[in-house]
């Protein structure tokens, strides 16, 4: 039998199987041998423009207590951590001297009111009897230049005694007239001193009073009061108070000095509590501080909470996200995908670089005016070393969402683009 034919036939077979094998092989090695990016879409959202702080929840307004007088802390009434009323005690610094002090000016008032009581009054009562008794002398006097008048006109008594009891009776006057007069100023002289002693009683119950340290808030106690038996001075702290209610309550946020020229009052914050996760509360700028603190480099600024959350404690710590400008439907792509202020896509297998046009811009994701169209396919992989043109192949393929959120900031979730 001849049996040449079929064993060179299956040689062919054989011999452009491994032609077919060696080229498939050489294809593959070419492909592989292209450098792999990674790609995601151009998609439709909204997109946020942000700069980020940290920030700590605290009362809107702490109050020191300091004592109004010196003396011993003779009694503590409230402990750190509990509610005081406010007007309610706190504190009893007591200084010996201030109650012999107010002993003194209550013992000086009453001696100066006993002075103004014409009941009462040495002084007042001694004008008065001698008034008494000068008026009685201007009655006689009277009755005496009546007497000679009366003979007078009958010729039995001189026009000269008539002048003289006359002359006596309006001395007599006089006298009395002035003794009125300075009884009514020393009475208005008295009646000084009263008030005199009444404003030095009043300053010296004052100055008692200001022993007992009163709340001037309702509010609860910060930190723990200084021990019962020191000894204080002046204004020397006591404890610090301050309202903790929900709606008094603000995030101070610390602001890079590079951003705090986008800081403006009422304008939109969003914000992120570590205490509450997956949570976004929104917030407005109260106030900003004019002063940067020297060692941070940052300033200060007050968010009030837009809402009131009554779980808030003071002490609670998140991030701050500082609203500059808003889209609510864009092109976006997530902002690694801008490299060299250029988003680059790949066609045919070659790196281009498109004529796109950028927009607003977030740590995760940036705005796309013009030049790319939904759906599109961009690089999102460092093109570092690569140049337009040279060949490139898709490693891989992120979902837009999942790539952005590799840029989020830690616990910040604010700017939900994709959602």
């Amino acid at each position: 039998m001849n049996h040449g034919r079929p064993r060179g036939f299956a040689k062919s077979v054989v011999i452009a199987a491994a032609f077919l094998a060696v080229g498939g092989v050489s294809v593959v090695l070419f492909w592989m041998s292209r450098p792999a990016v990674t790609v995601t879409e151009v998609i439709e959202g909204p997109v946020i423009q942000a700069f980020y702080a940290t920030g700590t929840v605290r009362p809107r307004l702490e109050y020191p207590i300091s004592s109004s007088v010196a003396g011993i802390v003779e009694r503590v009434m409230i402990r750190q951590g509990e509610a005081a009323k406010k007007g309610e005690p706190l504190a009893l610094v007591v200084d010996p001297n201030l109650q012999f002090q107010a002993d003194k000016a209550r013992a000086e008032l009453k001696t100066r009111q006993q002075f103004v009581d014409p009941e009462k009054s040495p002084v007042l009562r001694q004008f008065d009897r001698q008034i008494t008794a000068t008026q009685q002398m201007l009655d006689a006097a009277k009755n005496l230049e009546d007497r000679f008048t009366s003979l007078a006109q009958r010729s039995a008594a001189s026009a000269n005694d008539r002048d003289q009891a006359l002359e006596h009776t309006r001395k007599i006057w006089g006298d009395l007239e002035s003794l009125k007069a300075q009884r009514a100023a020393k009475l208005r002289e008295l009646q000084q001193d009263v008030e005199t002693a009444e404003s030095a009683d009043r300053a010296a119950q004052e100055n008692l009073s200001r022993q007992t340290v009163r709340s001037p808030i309702d509010g609860v106690v910060l930190d723990e009061p200084i021990a019962q038996g020191t000894r204080i001075e002046i204004n020397g702290h006591l404890m610090q108070l301050a309202d903790l209610g929900p709606k008094s309550l603000i995030m101070r946020a610390a602001v890079d000095e590079e951003n705090i020229a986008g800081v403006d009052k009422d304008q939109q914050v969003k914000m992120t509590l570590y205490s509450f996760p997956g949570r976004t509360f929104d917030g407005i700028v109260e106030q900003k501080y004019p002063k940067a603190d020297a060692t941070r480099r940052t300033f200060d600024v007050d968010v009030r909470f837009a809402a009131v959350e009554p779980r808030l404690q003071p002490g609670m710590t998140g991030e701050l996200a500082f609203i500059e400008q808003t889209r609510e439907r864009a092109l976006i792509v997530p902002t690694q995908a801008v490299q060299d202020n250029a988003i680059w896509t790949l066609r045919s297998g070659r790196l281009v670089k498109s004529d796109a046009t950028i927009g607003i811009r977030s740590i995760e994701r940036t705005e796309v005016t013009g030049g790319l169209r939904a759906g599109d396919v961009v690089v999102i992989s460092p093109i570092s070393g690569l140049a337009e043109g040279d060949l490139a192949r898709i490693g891989s393929r992120i979902d837009p969402k999942v790539a952005a959120d590799l840029n989020k900031p830690k616990a910040v979730d604010v700017l939900k683009a994709f959602q």
